[in-house]
């Protein structure tokens, strides 16, 4: 549950949906907002912490992070949807679950993920 936190909150940094200097919600507040528990929200912060995509400021909280590189364009991102649109047609086409094609891209997302992102995640 907290990759699914972490992977939203990147992709929201991603699309310019939070900026450098944002401040996330507490830790309580979220929790209480998602249903989930508060441990789970402290331990996607720290991920993104150590990430470095957020800074934890104590007694202050969480905030987003200048990460001083190009960002990634819109159009980027448009483009790697639409590619990704055409490769799940094509797996539809060739008969292949929903269930299949998601376990597909989630087992080669995780094969082939950066060294830095597979040390930073703790389960």
């Amino acid at each position: 549950m907290y990759l699914q936190l972490v992977d939203q909150i990147k992709h929201a940094v991603e699309m310019c949906v939070l900026t450098p200097g944002d401040q996330l919600p507490s830790v309580r507040i979220l929790a209480n907002e998602l249903v989930i528990s508060p441990n789970t929200v402290v331990k996607a912060y720290t991920e993104l912490a150590f990430e470095g995509v957020v800074e934890l400021r104590q007694g202050a909280g969480a905030f987003i992070v200048d990460q001083e590189r190009k960002p990634r364009s819109g159009e980027a991102l448009r483009d790697a949807k639409v590619a990704v649109h055409g490769l799940i047609a094509r797996f539809r086409e060739r008969g292949l679950s929903d269930g299949e094609i998601r376990r597909v891209f989630e087992a080669e997302l995780l094969a082939t993920e950066e060294p830095a992102t597979k040390r930073g995640r703790r389960m």
